[in-house]
C-alpha cells in the first residue's frame, strides 16, 4: 500500500514531538510503536526501556518539557519517571497524537523504494505482516536501548551474578550482597548511590577514568542552569578549548569540590580529559563510607575482579554500567552504508539529515549532555517546516559540508550540550530569539535554564503567549521575580562581544549593558 503520510518509528519524547510538530504544519503521521504505549524509555516495564522505579529525572521539569505544554503545578523540581510519562501521554492526548499512533507494532525493515520513496515492512502482536510506502520517514527510536557489554577478561568466569545497568530495577534485588558497580557516567553513580541507601548492601564504585562530578543543584539551582547555558555554549564557540574548560573545571570545583576531597578518586587535572558526571548523593555517599570508590578493572576472577592497580576486590554482583550501543537492526544496509552508522554515531547534516537521503530524517540519535526534550522538540519542528514548506530544505551542498562537518565532530568530540545543538536547530529554523529585542530577558537569555518557550517568541510556529510562559518557566526558582545581572555577567557578555564582532544583536547587547556616561 503506498501513502504520502509520515512515517514516524519510536513513540518516545522524539516520536511524540515529531507527530505533533507535523500536525502543527499540516502534515499527516503514523507513529509506529512496538510496546504497549508511548513514552519509549519513560515507559517503564517496556522491553526497550531501561528505568527503575524510583529512578528522577536528572534534568529539572522545565527542560524535561515541551514548548506549549507544562507539568501539573506542584511537580517537584525533578520529577518521578511516572510523573514524566504521564506528561508525555498528557501531550500527546492534548494535541491529538494519539490518533496518528499504532502501538504493539514492530518494524522489521525500512528500505529504499520506487521513485524516491521508502518501503517499511511491520508486525504486529498478532503476527499480522504489513508492507507499506512511505514518501517520508523520521526514525526516532532512541539512543540508549542496546546494553554494551566490555570485553575485560574473566568476565565470562565470574561466578556470581552479571547485569547491565539497563536491567537494573532496584535495590531490594542486592539486599545483603557486594556489588561491584562498573562504570561512572550518570547511570552508573545513580546506581551505586541508590544501592548505598540499604546499609547492608556493600557498594564498590569502579571508574577507568575518575570525573569531576556535579549534583543536580548547585547553590539551591539546578545544576543545568549553571552549566548548560547560551552564555556557555557562546564560550565553547569563542575561547580556546583549554581555556574554556579551566572555567568550566572551577565553577564545578567552587560548587561541588572535588571527589578526592571526599575520599573519592582524584580525576586528571585536565578537566577536557576526565570529564563531568552527575549525581546528587554519590559524593556525600563516598564520605560517609557508603561507597567504596575502586580503579578501573584489569580482569576478573571467579569470585570478584583484579583492579587496574593489582588490588583483588571480592563481589557478589557485576553491575555494568558501561554504556549503550547505537542500535538500527531494522535500517536496511544500504541506508546505514549511507550514513555510516556505527556503534557511537551516525554521519548527518546537522544530527538530521543526509543529502543522500531525501525525505529521511533522523531524531535524537546523537550524544547529548543534557535533557533531549528541547532539543527533539525543536528538531522536529525543523523537520516538519522543511517538509511541509514553511522553512527552506537546506541543499545539497548545505548538507554535504553538514556531514563533513559531522565527521570532524565525531571524532575529535561526539558529544554536544543540550544548549549547542538547540543553538544550531533552533537557527536552522529561524526561531531562535532576537536576543537585542528582550533587554529586560537578557540573563535569563544568557544565563538561564534552558526554557524551550523562548523558541515560540518568533519565526515560524511564534505564539502570542510564549513570552509570558517563558518568563514564568525561567523564573521558576526565584519566585517568579526577575534577577539582575551580576558584574561578572556582564564582564562575561562583554567578552562574548569582543570576540564575536560580527554577531550584531550581541554588539547590541553589550551597548544596551553599557553604563551611562556621566554629564560633566
Amino acid at each position: 500500500m503506498k501513502t504520502n503520510h509520515v512515517a514516524i518509528i519510536g513513540g518516545g519524547p522524539a516520536g511524540i514531538a515529531a507527530a505533533k510538530s507535523l500536525l502543527e504544519d499540516g502534515l499527516t503521521p503514523v507513529l509506529i510503536e512496538q510496546s504497549n504505549s508511548i513514552g519509549g524509555q519513560w515507559n517503564q516495564g517496556a522491553a526497550h526501556s531501561g528505568i527503575w522505579p524510583n529512578m528522577p529525572a536528572n534534568s529539572c521539569h522545565i527542560k524535561m518539557s515541551f514548548s506549549d505544554y507544562e507539568y501539573p503545578a506542584g511537580t517537584p523540581m525533578f520529577p518521578t519517571n511516572q510523573q514524566v510519562l504521564a506528561y508525555l501521554t498528557g501531550y500527546a492526548r492534548q494535541f491529538g497524537v494519539d490518533a496518528h499512533v499504532r502501538l504493539n507494532t514492530r518494524v522489521e525493515l525500512i528500505s529504499r523504494g520506487p521513485a524516491g520513496q521508502y518501503v517499511i515492512w511491520t508486525v504486529n502482536r498478532d503476527g499480522e505482516r504489513r508492507t507499506e510506502v512511505f514518501s517520508h520517514v523520521i526514525v526516532a527510536t532512541g539512543r540508549y536501548n542496546k546494553p554494551r557489554y566490555p570485553s575485560t577478561p574473566g568476565l565470562d568466569h565470574f561466578r556470581g551474578r552479571v547485569l547491565h545497568s539497563f536491567d537494573y530495577r532496584g535495590r531490594e534485588a542486592f539486599t545483603g550482597k557486594r556489588v561491584l558497580v562498573v562504570g561512572n557516567s550518570i547511570s552508573g553513580l545513580e546506581i551505586a548511590s541508590d544501592l548505598a541507601f540499604d546499609d547492608s548492601i556493600t557498594v564498590i564504585s569502579s571508574s577507568r577514568k575518575p570525573r569531576y562530578i556535579v549534583r543536580k543543584l548547585m547553590n539551591g539551582m539546578p545544576t543545568d542552569e549553571a552549566v548548560l547555558t547560551r552564555f556557555g555554549a557562546y564560550v565553547n564557540q569563542v575561547l580556546p578549548p583549554h581555556e574554556a574548560a579551566a572555567g568550566l573545571k572551577q565553577l564545578v570545583l567552587d560548587a561541588c569540590g572535588n571527589p578526592a576531597d571526599f575520599g573519592g578518586l582524584r580525576p586528571a587535572d585536565s578537566i577536557m580529559e576526565a570529564g563531568i558526571s552527575q549525581c546528587h548523593d554519590y559524593l556525600a555517599q563516598v564520605a560517609d563510607g557508603r561507597i567504596q570508590t575502586v580503579r578501573g578493572i584489569q580482569g576478573f576472577t571467579p569470585t570478584g575482579a583484579i583492579l587496574s592497580d593489582g588490588i583483588e576486590v571480592e563481589a557478589d554482583v557485576v553491575l555494568l554500567a558501561t554504556g549503550y550501543d547505537l542500535h538500527l537492526p531494522f535500517v536496511s544496509e544500504d541506508i546505514r552504508q549511507t550514513v555510516r552508522a556505527g556503534r557511537e554515531h551516525l554521519e548527518l547534516h546537522d544530527f538530521t539529515f543526509h543529502p543522500d537521503l531525501p525525505n529521511f530524517a533522523f531524531m535524537g540519535l546523537y550524544q547529548q549532555i543534557g535533557s533531549y526534550f528541547v532539543t527533539a522538540e525543536l528538531q522536529a519542528r525543523w523537520i516538519a517546516a522543511c517538509w511541509s514548506g514553511a522553512c527552506p530544505q537546506p541543499s545539497t551542498e548545505e548538507m554535504a559540508a553538514g556531514v563533513a562537518a559531522s565527521q570532524h565532530f565525531n571524532q575529535f568530540r561526539g558529544m554536544a550540550t543540550c544548549q549547542e545543538v538547540a543553538e544550531k536547530l533552533s537557527a536552522n529554523l529561524g526561531v531562535a530569539p532576537t536576543l537585542d529585542h528582550y533587554p529586560d530577558l537578557v540573563r535569563e537569555l544568557f544565563f538561564g535554564l534552558l526554557a524551550p518557550s523562548q523558541f515560540r517568541l518568533e519565526g515560524h510556529g511564534r505564539q502570542p503567549d510564549a513570552r509570558a510562559r517563558f518568563e514564568r518557566t525561567s523564573r521558576h526558582f526565584t519566585a517568579g521575580q526577575p534577577v539582575p545581572l551580576n558584574e561578572q555577567q556582564i564582564g562575561g557578555l562583554m567578552m562574548l562581544a569582543s570576540k564575536l564582532p560580527e554577531h550584531a544583536a550581541l554588539q547590541r547587547v553589550a551597548q544596551q549593558l553599557q553604563p551611562e556616561p556621566v554629564e560633566a
